[in-house]
């Protein structure tokens, strides 16, 4: 036994503890346990791929993590795509509560963990935790820095994109995002590559989304207009939500387009 070089991702939901409501819990306990089976059916769905994921979800946080399948030869690995992989799909999931008038906040790093059926941890682990604890001081998915950095540039480097599938969009939709020093992942990415996304029986739009999101942010404006940093994060996610737009051009009626599977 020993640890795994992973990419392992923590993500926790703002203002739980201000949420009193039975019904309120319980729909955010059954979203993290679903977003644990849909992961699981996600991965049974695409054997062909050379990596493996394993989901955690307890009460308003939950862990995911990204790992090569045993096996895997070392030249078939890269941490910047299996990055770019893991971010991709939690931002489904981070969509998913958005949907529901969530904000979650969260951390993403690389490094060693170990997973057995007790449990896990290890140094990535508690990394991802100190990036959302300590430095996320919006409600984002943020990188460490140095693997944000990398993601950030690969992605951007449209060099190794498909110049076909660019011209499809008005605008290239990006999975990472860079604001100074800081590296987050885009949830609203699936909606700006096209027009609805099917997350569990429900079919979002990014219209529908932003609707669910600027209710809840006008609501705790008013419920927390005394405090001002609260105020900054919201107003922060209040202008980061608005600001987004579908980019895939109105002649491309193909709405399942995406760069990636997940």
């Amino acid at each position: 036994m020993t640890y795994q070089k992973m990419v392992a991702i923590f993500i926790d939901v703002i203002g739980y503890k201000n949420t009193t409501g039975f019904e309120k819990k319980h729909e955010l306990h059954r979203l993290f346990h679903e977003e644990v089976a849909i992961h699981a059916r996600r991965q049974l769905e695409i054997p062909h791929v050379i990596y493996d994921r394993k989901v955690f979800g307890f009460s308003d946080c939950a862990y995911f993590f990204f790992y090569y399948k045993d096996g895997i030869e070392e030249e078939r690995k890269c941490d910047i795509k299996l990055s770019h992989i893991a971010s991709y799909n939690v931002s489904l999931t981070i969509l998913r509560l958005m949907s529901k008038g969530y904000l979650a906040r969260g951390g993403l790093a690389i490094g060693d963990v170990f997973i057995d059926n007790l449990g896990f941890f290890g140094p990535a682990v508690e990394r991802a935790h100190e990036i959302e604890s300590r430095e996320a001081k919006v409600p984002r998915l943020q990188f460490d820095l140095e693997i944000g950095k990398q993601v950030y540039d690969w992605e951007h480097d449209l060099s190794n994109k498909d110049p076909n599938l660019i011209s499809m969009f008005t605008e290239v939709p990006y999975v990472s995002e860079h604001e100074g020093e800081s590296y987050f992942v885009n949830p609203l990415n699936v909606l700006q590559r096209s027009g609805q996304f099917l997350a569990g029986t429900e079919t979002l739009t990014i219209e529908s989304v932003k609707e669910a999101v600027l209710n809840r942010v006008e609501h705790d404006l008013l419920a927390y207009s005394d405090d001002p940093k609260i105020i900054a994060k919201l107003e922060w996610i209040k202008r980061y939500v608005s600001e987004k737009k579908r980019l895939l051009k109105p002649e491309i009626i193909n709405s399942s387009f995406s760069f990636m599977k997940a």
